[in-house]
């Protein structure tokens, strides 16, 4: 019987010490409240899972310089007043002013004086890299969520390998989870004989899970070349050949920016600022965002698209790229478009896309028909009803695994970068967008997505009302776990 009270006094104080730990961190409310149930429900394992996995910790020297970096953001890329100026002929007030947000907590004005072009194929996106890295001058910089060494991947690893024997600076940083099988392979000692730095990023171990959360993972994906070329998107560095056959979803399908002008510089930042934490340590001193010799500084070309770039991750406010999305939902006027593979939101998403299409706007959501995530696909499928209800047009790409995250407003404001429609994308991975202040690149992403609708089969809201019994309670049961997801 004193056994018993022990386990349950102690019991109690666990789940209010943790309890309290929680709100303290003031989470949303649905977070918050599933942390504690977990914690209350399976005292061990709840907390087991709420160390790995609940609190942000990414290291206290990288959170504490966060300020740092905004700093030395500010510092990098003076803001413009041509650039502001430029965006009122461009862009509504509104989103203005949300370009004015992004700017002071991140550093990152907008730029003009750039050029892109929208790669969509596998065979594009690896014939102008490949290209792109033999022809480099001075610097092949890469940074990957996931490397896996086979297919033409193989041909870009052996093709940095030749660039940086000689004599150009080539790196590597690749998320030490997502790019496992690269480091296992032969690859990594093979590039850095070649000359090539590679970095892991985030790395993992036993130590490590006691000052770092290691579910936090760099989901960036960017290339810099020559201070002149970069690359922003979904694409992985892998052989869609290959990579997840066996999840039966199909060949995956992304798409990147070919970015070429000012915004280069800002991908350049993120890249060194990430190389910096890696691979160098945590001195400033050491980073050669100013050392660059003067004709690798980027080009402004003669195109005005307004370009900026948004990182996002908890070394800076964790929430800032989630308030861009809401925000611009809100802001939106005529039509919202939104491609993405894993869709999990919370209230406010769906109460934003619910409410612009009850304003009368067009809402699109392009998702895949299968995902390699079960549990993502039911959690986030426990919200189509009320979407479709308000009018929300759902559609399922049906020819592969949909990769693509990308957003496009009113046919003039575009996101396009790492970001998925999920928590895990707007709280606890570092992410990278591009967002574009420009018709011409908003008509060619508009082209891009129709492309995709007409692989697409539209949601009929009656059918899905009459689904099977079971899978609607497969969602309502996974759909207490999406804020956890």
């Amino acid at each position: 019987m004193f056994e018993i009270q022990v386990t349950a006094v102690l019991h109690i104080i666990l789940v209010l010490v943790f309890g309290l730990r929680v709100i303290a961190r003031r989470l949303a409310v649905p977070t918050t409240l599933a942390w504690i149930i977990v914690i209350a429900a399976f005292p061990i394992i709840g907390l087991l899972f709420y160390f790995v996995f609940g609190d942000h910790r990414l290291g206290r020297k990288r959170i504490k310089l966060g300020p740092n970096i905004r700093n030395h953001f500010q510092d990098a890329y003076k803001i413009n007043a041509d650039v502001h100026k430029s965006l009122e002929l461009k862009v509504s007030p509104y989103f203005r002013e949300l370009s004015q947000i992004i700017t002071a907590e991140t550093g990152f004005l907008p730029s003009f004086g750039n050029r892109s072009v929208l790669i969509s194929t596998p065979d594009g996106f690896f014939n102008a890299l490949l290209q792109d890295i033999e022809l480099a001058k001075n610097h092949c910089y890469l940074e990957f969520y996931i490397i896996e060494p086979y297919g033409k991947v193989c041909e870009v690893l052996e093709a940095l390998c030749r660039t940086a024997e000689r004599g150009v600076d080539c790196r590597i940083i690749a998320d030490d989870i997502g790019s496992k099988d690269f480091f296992k392979s032969h690859w990594p000692q093979t590039l850095r004989q070649a000359g090539v730095i590679v970095v892991r990023s985030l790395p993992v171990g036993l130590l490590k899970s006691f000052s770092k959360r290691t579910d936090l993972r760099n989901h960036r994906k960017i290339i810099v070349i020559d201070q002149k070329i970069g690359y922003i998107g979904s694409f992985n560095l892998i052989d869609p050949d290959f990579f997840k056959r066996e999840s039966r979803v199909g060949q995956w399908i992304d798409l990147v920016v070919r970015v070429e002008g000012h915004a280069v510089s800002s991908l350049a930042c993120v890249f060194n600022t990430d190389y910096i934490f890696d691979h160098v340590g945590f001195d400033f001193q050491h980073s050669d965002l100013h050392d660059l010799p003067q004709d690798t500084k980027s080009k402004q070309y003669k195109r005005d698209a307004i370009f900026q770039i948004l990182p996002s991750g908890p070394e800076m406010r964790s929430s800032l790229i989630y308030e861009v999305i809401v925000s611009a939902i809100f802001g939106a006027r005529k039509k919202i478009t939104i491609v993405t593979p894993y869709f999990v939101p919370d209230e406010a998403i769906v109460l934003a896309l619910s409410n612009a299409a009850k304003r009368g706007l067009i809402v699109e959501l392009i998702l895949p028909h299968r995902v390699d995530s079960r549990m993502a696909r039911y959690a986030g499928q426990a919200n189509f009803s009320t979407l479709l209800e308000a009018g929300v047009q759902i559609y399922r790409f049906v020819g592969g695994m949909l990769h693509t995250k990308a957003i496009l407003i009113d046919d003039s404001i575009s996101f396009v970068g790492t970001v998925n429609m999920d928590m895990r994308s707007f709280y606890l991975n570092l992410e990278i967008t591009l967002c574009a202040y420009d018709k011409e690149f908003a008509k060619a992403l508009a082209a891009q997505m129709n492309e995709y609708l007409e692989k697409s089969r539209l949601i009929n809201a009656d059918i899905w009302a009459k689904r099977k019994p079971i899978e609607k309670w497969k969602e309502r049961i996974l759909r207490l776990a999406g804020p956890l997801l």
